[in-house]
C-alpha cells in the first residue's frame, strides 16, 4: 500500500470515527485553550512570583465558591442578564421591522442607507460618556447604549433577508393575485427569517460585550463590575472566574438561539450576512 493510499486509508476511519462519535470534536480546542492557559499561569508564575495569571483549578474553585457555596455572584449576574434582556429586546422589536421597511421599500432605504453606512464604522461605544452626562449613572445609559450596538447588526439582518428574496417568486405571486400584504405575509417574510436569525444571533454576542464593557465604568452591579472590582483588590482568581461567566453566558446563549433557530427553520439552511 502507497503511502497516499495510507495517508487516505487514515483520514478515511478518522472521518468516520467523527461521524460516529457523540463527543463533541469542536470541545476539544475549550481543551487546548484550557492546556494553554495552566501552561501560561506556570510559566508567568514561576518567573514573577505573584499568580497574575491564576491556575484553572484556582480559578474552578473560585467559580464554585461564587456560584454554589457563597452564591456571592448572583445578583451580579442577574443584573448583567437584566440589561442585556432589555437593550437587546428593545433592538429585536425595533430592528427588524425597520429592516423589512427598509428592503421592501426604496424609498426608506434612500433615506437609511447613508445613515446607516455612516453610523456603521463608529464605535457606539464612543457615546457612552456622553450618554452618563445625558442620562446619568442608571440602567438608561447601559440599556441605550446596549440597544445601539444590538440594532444595527439586526436591521441588517432583516434588510438582506428581504432583498434575498427571488423576484421570480414575487411575479409569481402577482400572478397568482396575491395582494402586496400576502404576498409579504407569505413569500417575503418566510424567506427573510433565515437572515433575521442570524442578524440575532451576530447581535447576541455583542449585546453582552458591550454590557459588561459599560459596567466597567459607573457601575455597582454586574459582572462587569465584579471584574472591575475584584482587579482594583487584585483578587485576580475572581478577576479571571468573571471572565470565565461571560463565556459560559455567551455559549448558553448562542445555544439556545442555535436550537431555536433549528426547530423553527429546519428547512432553512445556513446564510451569511454582509456587515
Amino acid at each position: 500500500m502507497s503511502v497516499q493510499s495510507r495517508g487516505e486509508a487514515w483520514f478515511s476511519r478518522l472521518n468516520d470515527w467523527a461521524e460516529q462519535t457523540t463527543f463533541p470534536i469542536g470541545y476539544l480546542s475549550i481543551l487546548g485553550l484550557l492546556v494553554l492557559w495552566e501552561l501560561g499561569a506556570l510559566l508567568v508564575t514561576s518567573s514573577f512570583g505573584p499568580p497574575l495569571i491564576p491556575r484553572v483549578e484556582v480559578v474552578a474553585v473560585q467559580l464554585y465558591t461564587m456560584l454554589v457555596t457563597e452564591g456571592t455572584a448572583y445578583s451580579d449576574i442577574f443584573a448583567t442578564l437584566f440589561r442585556v434582556f432589555v437593550g437587546f429586546t428593545a433592538a429585536i422589536v425595533v430592528g427588524i421591522p425597520i429592516g423589512l421597511w427598509m428592503g421592501s421599500d426604496d424609498r426608506v432605504e434612500f433615506v437609511l442607507d447613508p445613515l446607516i453606512s455612516t453610523l456603521y464604522p463608529i464605535p457606539r461605544i464612543a457615546f457612552y460618556p456622553l450618554l452618563l452626562a445625558i442620562l446619568g449613572l442608571g440602567h438608561a445609559p447601559k440599556l441605550v447604549i446596549i440597544f445601539i450596538e444590538s440594532l444595527i447588526p439586526i436591521l441588517l439582518g432583516s434588510y438582506y433577508g428581504v432583498q434575498s428574496v427571488s423576484k421570480l417568486h414575487i411575479w409569481s405571486g402577482k400572478n397568482f393575485g396575491a395582494s402586496r400584504t400576502q404576498i409579504f405575509r407569505d413569500i417575503v417574510l418566510p424567506a427573510s427569517l433565515p437572515y433575521i436569525f442570524s442578524g440575532i444571533r451576530m447581535a447576541m454576542p455583542i449585546a453582552l460585550i458591550v454590557t459588561v464593557v459599560t459596567e466597567l465604568v459607573a457601575s455597582s452591579q454586574g459582572i462587569g463590575y465584579l471584574i472591575i472590582r475584584a482587579q482594583g483588590s487584585f483578587e485576580y482568581e475572581t478577576v479571571f472566574a468573571g471572565v470565565v461567566l461571560i463565556s459560559i453566558l455567551g455559549i448558553v446563549f448562542d445555544q439556545i438561539l442555535a436550537r431555536l433557530r433549528g426547530r423553527l427553520l429546519f428547512w432553512a439552511g445556513d446564510v451569511s450576512i454582509d456587515m
